[in-house]
């Protein structure tokens, strides 16, 4: 990251029809900043979402919910440290 970006990363709970779940995996995984972790029974994916340039993790979150086969994406974690603060840490 640069140094004068704020850190923000988000963990998500993604839910997805069991059919089009590798559908959906692939699709997550096209989008600019977006990772898939595990896959856990039911059709869940643990992801998180980490602010780029182009693509910061509110529009991040808007695209996996336009995703077909999505049923639902929950913000469960989010972390956040001002420019200075990221800065210092790297």
């Amino acid at each position: 990251m640069s140094e004068n970006r704020a850190t923000n990363i988000c963990g998500v709970l993604v839910h997805a029809l069991p059919d089009r779940l590798a559908h959906v995996r692939a699709q997550l995984a096209e989008i600019a900043g977006v990772e898939v972790h595990e896959v856990a029974d039911g059709a869940r994916l643990v992801v998180t979402l980490e602010d780029q340039p182009e693509n910061p993790a509110i529009d991040q979150l808007s695209a996996i919910h336009r995703v077909e086969g999505v049923v639902a994406a929950a913000l469960v974690y989010h972390h956040f440290e001002p420019a200075a603060q990221a800065a210092v840490a790297e």
